[in-house]
């Protein structure tokens, strides 16, 4: 059960999930609030849709009644039906509902670091309380850091918690990366690149900003290309405008397909404050791309400290040490073997839907 399959990380990910599911062995449904988005047509044609299309009227009394009649038609005919179900909108109230409704053996995906979403740890155990977390059989987290900080503040949730990082489809992204898109690399400029959501509150897109403007300063000639939707990209653009860096850096929108930009990019680069494991990271090494980043997160496979250049988030640090570490060329990446990872998570996925925790 999920929001919908527009793009962003959580959406690709459960994308490349359902894709590398056994369809001889399972019959699966996935639930969405809305069916829409631009991945739907990259969903596996053996998964059944079932359209929640939750309503979101303004009107209190009719949106509750509408919503009631919805959770009541849903009920008569999938109360306990599944075999397994899992709320993999973490953020999403009647996914988690719904998911509690439809099996006995259940999984609640926490994709992020929610002990610093929020402002308190009172508001954490708030929101999970919210969506009921102490009833799923399983909570599934995508990297040990994520993990490890919701155990701190919710210490009774420990021995229902797993990691399992998202999928990622190395071959298809090596493939996709080698499509034409109309810009072009200046061969003589270092590229930056931040593929993901325009969102300043988490994101602080605009510290990568700052260290464009300083480098250039420093007669570090670079470019930054921003690909990516969002509610703060007026608010980038502006910046942009500003400090008078449009020659250097460029909106590009939002991309079905990211990997061509990726391809051509020196260093992907991620400054916010806190991930749960971003899926850009994982395509970044498909693609034998560096990494600057302002997190460090590790899963069973994957210690970014060992792939990535770790930096400050403190403004000023940070813009000294991008600069040594464009000047110095750093971390080169190291190769991975994605199928025997992927392999790997799919044995607990197995696992998990199955039921055999002890092989998790």
């Amino acid at each position: 059960m999920s929001y919908s399959l527009c793009i962003g990380g959580i959406e690709k990910a459960l994308i490349n999930l359902l894709n590398k599911l056994d369809y001889s062995k399972y019959d699966v449904t996935l639930l969405l609030e809305k069916k829409e988005g631009e991945l739907l047509n990259k969903l596996n044609s053996n998964v059944k849709i079932y359209d929640y299309d939750i309503c979101r009227s303004k009107n209190i009394i009719y949106r509750k009644f509408r919503n009631g009649l919805k959770r009541i038609k849903y009920l008569l005919f999938n109360y306990m039906k599944y075999d397994f179900a899992c709320c993999y909108a973490t953020y999403s109230k009647p996914c988690s509902m719904l998911t509690l409704k439809s099996s006995k053996k259940t999984a609640l995906y926490i994709h992020g670091d929610y002990t610093n979403e929020f402002e308190s740890e009172k508001e954490v155990i708030s929101f999970f309380e919210n969506q009921d977390i102490y009833s799923f059989k399983n909570i599934v987290f995508v990297s040990n850091e994520s993990k490890d900080n919701l155990i701190k503040v919710m210490p009774k949730i420990k021995d229902k918690c797993i990691v399992i990082n998202n999928f990622i489809d190395n071959e298809e992204i090596v493939r996709l990366s080698k499509e034409t898109i109309k810009e072009k690399k200046n061969k003589n400029r270092k590229l930056l690149l931040y593929v993901g959501r325009l969102d300043e509150k988490v994101k602080k897109i605009s510290k990568m900003i700052e260290v464009v403007e300083y480098l250039l300063k420093n007669n570090i000639d670079v470019d930054f290309w921003i690909v990516g939707n969002g509610s703060d990209y007026d608010y980038y653009k502006n910046m942009i405008d500003n400090k008078k860096l449009n020659d250097n850096i460029k909106l590009l929108g939002g991309k079905i397909n990211p990997y061509p930009y990726i391809k051509l990019c020196d260093y992907l680069v991620i400054t916010s404050i806190h991930e749960g494991f971003p899926v850009t990271f994982l395509e970044a090494l498909a693609l034998d791309k560096k990494i600057i980043s302002t997190i460090s997160v590790s899963d069973d496979s994957v210690d970014l400290k060992l792939y990535g250049n770790i930096v400050s988030s403190n403004i000023n640090t940070m813009k000294k040490q991008v600069l040594d570490i464009i000047k110095n060329n750093e971390k080169q990446t190291k190769k991975l073997d994605f199928n025997k990872i992927n392999n790997n998570k799919m044995k607990k996925i197995q696992s998990l839907i199955e039921g055999d925790y002890n092989e998790i």
